[in-house]
């Protein structure tokens, strides 16, 4: 099932983007023939990374609880104290629903909520403490739920919401803490390396708490995904490059590597170790909700990746990965890096798992970047790939900007809308073989649409054809399906005549197609 949607997902989006630009727009309205023409629905993934690590993105207001001194030298009273949090409060909610807002204004249907970045959590764990970017106080409470706020506000715009999680990353060593935080209560499965805490992923408890965490998120929330990003063995373990200044490896597992090693080499055995993570992450989102899916985003060359003990051909071949989001955050002339030559090198070697490039919109404007013009030629690149012959053909399926904040300016976002994201599509669905969702019936009633409720069904979204010059085999036209609206009812008024389509959504899966309607 997965690898017969995949299919119909790909061709989708590259017959979209071959021939979307070249539309005949002097065709009369006409009306679909069923014997000859065709349809095809364009998806495409079109995500934002929402960095809260260090306030990047968001929150740029803190919550100071104490009561402050005022200007004036006094103390302020309990009714000045509470009121000045509660506006520090609603400034951070205010935010972040203007944040997501934004993405959607600029074309966006997912975005990737940062809710962990240093073993510290934007939503009220029961196994981490409060981040400390929230307010003044470590470990405290903000006096919210901001995933909560997040999940709500995407899913009310129509996008997709992916809790993305820093998997072993604690942070720096100076950073403010409570003594009884999850890193000193559990330091036997801690190291440290160059002023900055990790968690040893060569520990079977650090799997496990990594699991626990996947756990709570997807039990918790409707979250669409969740993922990882590239934080797996410091940079510099490999081949004992890094060491300390009187000469000792850094990263303390000979004890671990000699116990569970089983006649692997160190860096085999380091290795194993994250595809283990991978695996029980992978799982523990499965078990909660068969329906959402588990990604990483690892560094945008293999090599780098590898160079962490990370390798995602493993995921691949195991299954362990529903998408890789690689971070190819380099320029077309690149001398090492060459933003095409990379993202041809992650054909072959993945399968049919599906594949989201990430793209560097916080280089804009740089050396490197100067001109939009070369996102442009990224996008269109990443569009062509489903398309290309072997070997460079691959399974892309969108795009992922880093970061928010670089991409709803007026000005990125005007370039967007005008270019690249002018029309508005859904994501594909990323999972594996889900139970399939009946095709609507629909029929017409004077200038409306109706259609019968689907099983598991929770919304509709409903298309208007239009013609390209692309031709069928029979000799017919080929349609292009235009979004006009998702909505959870059973009627739509059409504004004007023409061939009408409906799907059936749950969440982000999709029905079939339904029958072409013709409305005079």
């Amino acid at each position: 099932m997965k690898k017969i949607f995949l299919s119909f997902l790909l061709i989708s989006i590259a017959v979209f983007w071959s021939s979307g630009f070249a539309q005949e727009t002097d065709f009369p309205s006409g009306k679909f023939d069923v014997n000859k023409d065709s349809v095809y629905i364009p998806f495409e993934f079109r995500g934002a990374w929402l960095s809260t690590v260090e306030s990047i993105d968001w929150p740029k207001v803190k919550i100071y609880l104490d009561r402050k001194i005022k200007p004036d030298g006094s103390m302020e009273s309990s009714f000045e104290s509470n009121r000045r949090i509660q506006m520090q409060r609603d400034s951070q909610k205010t935010a972040l629903v203007s944040l997501i807002t934004s993405l959607k204004r600029a074309g966006c249907n997912a975005v990737m909520f940062q809710v962990v970045s240093n073993t510290d959590a934007l939503y009220p764990s029961k196994i981490l403490q409060w981040a400390p970017s929230l307010t003044d106080t470590p470990g405290a409470s903000p006096g919210y739920d901001p995933l909560a706020l997040a999940v709500k506000t995407a899913h009310s715009l129509g996008m997709d919401i992916h809790a993305w999680i820093n998997p072993l990353r604690i942070g720096k060593v100076e950073l403010p803490r409570r003594e009884d935080n999850i890193c000193y209560v559990n330091s036997k499965y801690v190291q440290e390396h160059k002023g900055r805490l990790y968690w040893d992923p060569g520990q079977e408890w650090v799997r496990q708490y990594l699991a626990s965490l996947a756990t709570e998120l997807m039990q918790n929330y409707e979250l669409d995904g969740l993922h990882i990003d590239d934080y797996f063995y410091p940079s510099g373990l490999k081949n004992n490059k890094d060491q300390a200044k009187n000469g000792e490896k850094i990263w303390n597992d000979e004890a671990l590597f000699a116990e569970f090693g089983k006649g692997k080499t160190l860096d085999e055995w380091r290795e194993s170790n994250i595809d283990e993570i991978v695996r029980v992450m992978h799982e523990a989102v499965h078990k909660v909700n068969p329906n959402a899916v588990f990604g990483v985003s690892p560094a945008g060359r293999l090599v780098n990746t590898q160079g962490l003990y990370a390798d995602p051909r493993n995921w691949a071949k195991q299954g362990t990965i529903d998408y890789l989001i690689p971070q190819i955050y380099w320029q077309h002339g690149h001398a090492i890096a060459d933003f095409k030559t990379v993202l041809d090198s992650w054909a072959g070697i993945l399968g049919d798992t599906p594949v989201i490039v990430g793209l560097a919109a916080y280089r804009y404007k740089s050396k490197e970047f100067p001109e939009f013009s070369e996102y442009e030629k990224q996008v269109f690149e990443c569009r062509q790939a489903p398309s290309l012959p072997e070997p460079q053909r691959q399974n892309v399926v969108g795009e992922c900007w880093f970061t928010t904040h670089d991409i709803i300016t007026d000005e990125f976002t005007g370039k967007m809308l005008n270019s690249f994201y002018s029309e508005e599509v859904l994501p594909p669905f990323l999972g594996k073989d889900p139970a399939p969702l009946s095709s609507p019936d629909i029929f017409k009633m004077g200038k409306h649409i109706r259609w019968s409720e689907i099983p598991g069904a929770d919304s509709f979204v409903v298309y208007k054809l239009e013609k390209t010059k692309e031709k069928t085999a029979e000799g017919g036209v080929v349609w292009k399906a235009n979004l006009l609206k998702k909505l959870r009812g059973f009627i739509y008024k059409c504004d004007e005549g023409g061939n009408y389509i409906v799907l059936a959504c749950k969440k982000n899966r999709y029905s079939q197609r339904s029958n072409v309607l013709y409305i005079k």
